[in-house]
């Protein structure tokens, strides 16, 4: 009988095989994924399509950097050792960076708002030209073009005047470009690594996971961060066809430091060798009080979300949210919709025509219950309006790499820079409200005059949004 040939006991063993597949990769979701949603979304998919599903499990879905981590004791310890109340400001606004931190806030520095790549390139290109000692890059996307070669040529330069130069790039990030910087980077023999290397064999198994800081120190005492990738996309003015407006930081002070030990961090856990070994603490430079969060799947928690809806929690005056990827979960949602029912001024700036449009969608579906709650959503006009920044009533501000949506909050390695500062709160609240002037507001007609079509594109597009 066909029952008893070696053909169907192939077919037996395959269709075990196919079986046993799908458990392991439903019970791996039941016991490690936090998100409810994505849980339920990696489930949906493994048990529709077990073999495929499995597999997209297996590439996207299981973090093996926080298991590393944990080998590696590199991971948050436990914070019950620190005490519960600490002197700060904003009535408790600094508590939560601080207890997931275990750091104060760094006193004495200066924080200097950089417009677009017009301001930002050539304050960071005479920075790596004043290096006497050490320039440390860290980005996402480094584009082969006029901007790009620019900076490979200053730090060229740096490196034949004796300087350690530490190239981090990361290795989806640089693909944005083709030929990509890579093959300048061997040209002009600057020391890189990149992050978490895309491979065939054998197979890289961390793609969904991606450094998207961006920072520059030069001789540890100057350093440079925000949102702001390095290519000509990055010039309002310029002639990329995917030009985007952004605000970058300058620093000088303590915080410097952090930003040193950070990238040391990162290069070293790509078993980069450093060659530097010149230490100096750095000098105060202004005012401003800081504090480094870095976040990445490495962590033990969310740090930058718990940050934000902390600060948010303590907002009595204002809350203004600057960002190009509004996914907000659950809980930000509720943290946000809170703020505004309580009579805080909750806005939100997003880009009008997103360079994702499915972001673009998925955030149309949950925008009702944003507005139900008073919070007024602004979309500004091309080009894409790719800053993130955030304003807590005069003084907090939280500055960096990260977007708010899930990749960003869970999935990307990101830096976020709190910061203490009247000064600085003042600068981006007028940069907020002249960029009001380029933006439309979000209303509920608004949405209600979408089709039907695009109410179920939208709405379909939000079942994704774990994964956005």
């Amino acid at each position: 009988m066909l029952n008893n040939t070696p053909l169907a006991v192939l077919a037996a063993l395959f269709a075990l095989a196919y079986v046993l597949i799908a458990v392991a990769a439903a019970l791996h979701v039941l016991l490690y994924k936090r998100n409810s949603r994505a849980a339920f979304g990696w489930l949906g998919l493994i048990i529709t399509f077990p073999f495929a599903g499995a597999l997209l499990y297996a590439l996207f879905g299981i973090n093996r950097v926080a298991r590393k981590a944990q080998q590696l004791g590199m991971t948050d310890g436990d914070t019950d050792e620190l005490p519960l109340h600490r002197k700060g400001a904003g009535a408790g606004m600094d508590q939560p960076g601080f207890r997931i931190t275990g750091s104060e806030l760094l006193e004495g520095n200066e924080v200097v708002t950089l417009q677009n790549g017009e301001q930002a390139f050539p304050a960071m290109l005479e920075a790596i030209d004043s290096a006497s000692r050490e320039v440390l890059l860290s980005t996402y996307i480094f584009d082969n073009d006029d901007t790009g070669l620019q900076f490979i040529e200053k730090l060229a330069a740096a490196r034949d005047r004796g300087c350690t130069v530490c190239i981090l790039v990361d290795d989806v990030g640089i693909r944005y470009s083709f030929p990509t910087i890579i093959g300048e980077l061997k040209k002009h023999r600057l020391p890189y690594r990149r992050f978490m290397p895309l491979r065939l064999l054998p197979p890289s198994f961390s793609i969904n996971l991606r450094t998207h800081r961006k920072v520059l120190v030069v001789d540890r005492n100057l350093a440079f961060a925000g949102g702001m990738n390095i290519g000509d996309r990055q010039l309002v003015d310029g002639p990329s066809k995917h030009r985007a407006s952004d605000l970058h930081f300058r620093l000088r002070g303590p915080v410097t430091a952090e930003l040193v030990d950070l990238f040391l961090k990162d290069w070293s856990r790509f078993k980069g060798e450093y060659a530097g070994d010149w230490k100096a603490d750095p000098l105060e430079a202004g005012k401003a009080r800081c504090r480094i969060i870095a976040d990445g799947p490495d962590e033990t928690l969310d740090s930058l979300m718990l940050v934000m809806m902390g600060a948010i929690s303590c907002a009595r005056e204002r809350v203004w949210i600057m960002t190009p990827y509004f996914l907000p979960e659950r809980q930000m949602l509720g943290c946000l919709q809170a703020a505004a029912l309580s009579g805080v001024d909750v806005k939100v700036m997003i880009p009008a025509e997103n360079n994702w449009p499915i972001v673009q969608w998925a955030l149309q579906h949950n925008m009702v219950e944003l507005l139900d709650a008073g919070v007024r959503i602004y979309q500004r006009r091309p080009p894409f309006a790719h800053s993130k920044s955030m304003l807590i009533d005069q003084e907090f501000s939280l500055v960096g790499s990260s977007n708010m949506d899930p990749r960003s909050l869970r999935l990307n390695f990101e830096l976020g820079v709190e910061v203490y500062d009247r000064a600085l709160n003042r600068q981006l609240a007028a940069h907020f409200e002249q960029t009001l002037e380029q933006c439309s507001r979000f209303t509920h007609q608004s949405l209600n005059d979408r089709s039907y079509a695009a109410r179920l594109r939208d709405g379909a597009s939000a079942l994704f949004s774990p994964y956005l």
